[in-house]
């Protein structure tokens, strides 16, 4: 056990406590907006009959268990068939990855065989396909981004359209992440209910207050116009929290949609669940910290009350990730001097309110949002077997949570790295779109 000087010392102590004052505002404020998901989802939009066009792009790298099934379900979307199209980006691939897109009538296949040095990945291939296919992909008012394992509910392009067309200033949608894969093992139902809870307490929140939700990595839709006008530059592994954050600053608006799903694999095993979220985890903190003057400076050009508190959430959303550091950084203060531990009332002096907002994020908002947004997930199960799975959603949750802490602290540590070598997650499971027994 060390001591640290006293002028040391008390340096530390008060950096620490306005850290701790930080994570604080930052778990009440995200436990408040949380209960605004509570409310009974409804439409802000009327259906509309089909009108925008859309080109929806597949990026894919050895993905043949699941390339065919992800479009036979583009295939079966309730939307008139001259109104979009899809291209395959077959990236690397030395699979049948491509000779499966060919014998898919009406797909588009690209393939990419990057050079020695080349950067490589998901946002680098999209990027490519982009700057050579100009002539092609303009003529379409939007772009939908798939990842090869998704499936895609059938009415995933009529609500988009009907929202675009009800709300013409939104420059993107994004769809509603669901889990095709959530029984397969404990890790993907911790996902699941992740997803579930996020869902209602982060995006559908921000829905209805107004403000600019989060994009995913897959299932948005994005104005093609801002394309051409931004170009596509990504410079890190999370190309759809740079969009996100670039939206924030240049005051474009993008919403969230409850009806137009995306189901999407889920890890199954730690390593790669490690591997997949350090890969976010470093994206985000990059673009966290270099884009965080820009967010400040974009805060004076607000036109609105509710464009400033939105460009205000994804600031502090920036910064989600800070909790886990902070616990690591408590850790470590014990380690060095014990009289730390003596200080640590000071950082949880509000214990009852830390309480509530835990009880409030881990309790109540789980119970809610497992129950009814897993709705159609339990449906067929016994009552037995519902309470099972139900309790292996939420300590899944807990489980997924506490894991993934250790990539956010990874991520910390390494995202100054260049971020150009994608680690791909591996996907197997062959769910079709029959076979899911969620609409």
């Amino acid at each position: 056990m060390f001591v640290v000087p006293d002028f040391l010392y008390n340096f530390i102590k008060v950096f620490t406590l306005i850290m701790s004052i930080v994570v604080f505002i930052h778990l009440g404020f995200y436990s408040i907006l949380g209960l605004f998901g509570l409310k009974k989802v409804k439409r802000n939009y009327d259906i509309k009959a089909a009108d925008k066009s859309f080109l929806i792009i597949v990026p894919a790298h050895n993905e043949e268990n699941v390339i065919d099934n992800c479009l036979e379900s583009i295939g079966q979307l309730n939307y008139d068939k001259n109104l979009y199209k899809v291209v395959t980006l077959a990236d690397n691939c030395n699979d049948k990855t491509a000779s499966i897109v060919r014998k898919r009538d009406g797909v588009n296949l690209f393939e990419n065989r990057s050079k020695r040095g080349e950067p490589r990945g998901k946002p680098h291939v999209i990027g490519k396909y982009l700057r050579e296919n100009k002539t092609y992909w303009q003529n379409f008012d939007y772009i939908v981004f798939l990842d090869a394992d998704n499936l895609i509910s059938e009415n995933y392009l009529l609500e988009i359209n009907s929202q675009f067309l009800a709300h013409t200033d939104l420059t993107v949608i994004q769809g509603y992440l669901d889990s095709k894969n959530i029984n397969e093992s404990f890790m993907s139902r911790g996902y699941a209910a992740a997803y579930f809870i996020t869902n209602r307490a982060i995006q559908y929140a921000k829905h209805r207050l107004g403000w600019n939700t989060s994009i995913g990595g897959t299932g948005f839709a994005i104005d093609t116009n801002y394309i051409k006008e931004n170009g596509w530059t990504p410079r890190s592994y999370t190309e759809d929290f740079e969009i996100q954050v670039e939206l924030s600053i240049q005051g474009k608006k993008s919403t969230w949609n409850h009806f137009a799903k995306v189901y999407d694999e889920k890890p199954n095993d730690i390593k790669t669940s490690h591997v997949q979220r350090t890969r976010w985890s470093q994206g985000h903190w990059y673009i966290a910290i270099s884009k965080t003057g820009q967010q400040l400076g974009s805060l004076f050009k607000s036109k609105s009350l509710i464009e400033l508190i939105s460009k205000c959430e994804t600031l502090v959303y920036s910064y989600s990730m800070l909790r886990s550091v902070w616990l690591l950084g408590l850790v470590f203060l014990i380690v060095i001097d014990r009289r730390f531990i003596e200080s640590f009332p000071y950082f949880f002096s509000l214990f009852w309110l830390w309480l509530f907002f835990e009880f409030i994020n881990y309790i109540l908002l789980p119970t809610v949002y497992i129950i009814q947004e897993g709705e159609s997930y339990f449906e067929d199960l016994s009552v037995s077997q519902r309470i099972k799975e139900y309790l292996l959603l939420w300590i899944g949750y807990f489980y997924s949570t506490l894991l993934y802490y250790f990539a956010q602290i990874q991520g910390f540590f390494t995202w100054f790295l260049p971020q150009n070598h994608w680690k791909k997650t591996e996907h197997s499971s062959a769910i079709s779109t029959d076979s899911l027994n969620r609409k």
